[in-house]
């Protein structure tokens, strides 16, 4: 082999990668909505409190979808950005003082 030539990841540390970026994708997109990260198209925070609750159900629903099939990192890395995400959801509802429309 080359020197210069890496090895291929073995498709569970691959798979280990992806499963972080996505989660990372929607914690950031959920900052995004709670307007505590600009908007990438205008660079100017934006709040949507129903989007940003959107991407949190979504990764609540990761969480109990995968329940059982994470190794500790991902299930550390999904269960804490959850917990950050809904204190951060909670805050902005209450400076806004108002509540998201109930699902269901």
């Amino acid at each position: 082999m080359n020197p210069t030539e890496t090895t291929p990841a073995p498709p569970e540390d691959k798979l280990a990668g992806l499963f972080a970026a996505l989660v990372m994708q929607q914690t950031n997109a959920a900052l995004m909505y709670l307007g505590l990260v600009p908007h990438p198209q205008t660079g100017k925070p934006q709040q949507d409190l129903e989007a940003a609750e959107l991407f949190i159900d979504t990764l609540a629903m990761l969480e109990a979808k995968t329940k059982g099939n994470l190794n500790h990192e991902e299930q550390s890395l999904l269960k804490e950005s959850l917990t950050s995400l809904r204190l951060t959801f909670v805050q902005a509802v209450t400076k806004a003082g108002s509540s998201p429309k109930p699902q269901g």
